[in-house]
């Protein structure tokens, strides 16, 4: 059983589900602290869940001695941190990952799903040295649309990986779970290639449905993501799409 828990989090609405869960399991025995990358805001973190929240820096060595000190468990809940060997090796880390390993690993999920058409859906694994590549506990497909986008279907999975936190939460806790490996190396994709799809080729030759998929793939509410630049003023000029049923 695990009773010295951190979970690191910069996506306040998942951490403060996973804090509801977690208060509904009632283990007086387990203490949970919450904690933040330097990429979000404490202050906000600490308003809505109303307790302290620490800030780490898992570049720093001294920061992550510490935490190899103080815990037994940590969870990875899209912090945007990739955890250091040293962390992962040390003590039992785990991440709720917003892709269905090993199909879509890394970066964004949702975009590529939508891109590749390839299934999504939600992970919850065991943190190794590569990224979302560990022994698996509990993944789920999530239903891809033909009219969502990067922002409709990524609230379906962060639905998806919720219901997989309340099912396997207690279980994890308790040390009582089971694993699976990967079927195989699957598929990463990462920021660079995110990068790469969102600057759009005026002159290249697609089709309306590959240039609606991408547009879709890159829409995520306000986000600034499609782009194509202007010959006249080399400037930028964002796009994105918004689909609907009649």
């Amino acid at each position: 059983m695990y009773k010295r828990i951190l979970v690191i989090s910069d996506n306040i609405f998942m951490c403060s589900n996973f804090k509801q869960i977690f208060e509904e399991l009632s283990l007086p025995s387990v203490t949970v602290s919450y904690g933040i990358s330097p990429f979000s805001n404490r202050n906000i973190f600490e308003k809505d869940l109303k307790l302290t929240v620490f800030e780490y820096d898992l570049r720093c060595n001294q920061q992550v001695d510490e935490i190899i000190e103080k815990f037994d468990l940590v969870l990875s809940i899209h912090c945007k941190q990739i955890f250091p060997n040293n962390l992962v090796n040390s003590l039992k880390c785990i991440n709720v990952h917003p892709g269905y390993n090993p199909l879509n690993r890394g970066w964004y999920p949702q975009v590529f799903s939508i891109f590749y058409d390839l299934p999504v859906g939600a992970t919850i694994h065991e943190i190794d040295e590569h990224l979302d590549h560990g022994n698996i506990i509990d993944r789920d497909f999530v239903e891809k649309e033909i009219i969502d986008t990067s922002y409709t279907l990524y609230k379906k999975i962060i639905q998806k990986e919720i219901f997989l936190i309340r099912k396997n939460l207690s279980s994890i806790i308790l040390n009582n779970y089971s694993t699976i490996k990967p079927e195989n190396e699957g598929r990463l994709f990462l920021r660079n290639d995110f990068n790469d799809l969102c600057e759009g080729d005026l002159d290249l030759k697609i089709t309306a449905e590959e240039l609606i998929n991408r547009l879709r793939a890159l829409s995520h509410e306000n986000f600034k993501n499609a782009f194509f630049i202007d010959k006249t003023t080399n400037k930028k000029i964002y796009i994105s799409i918004k689909l609907e049923y009649e």
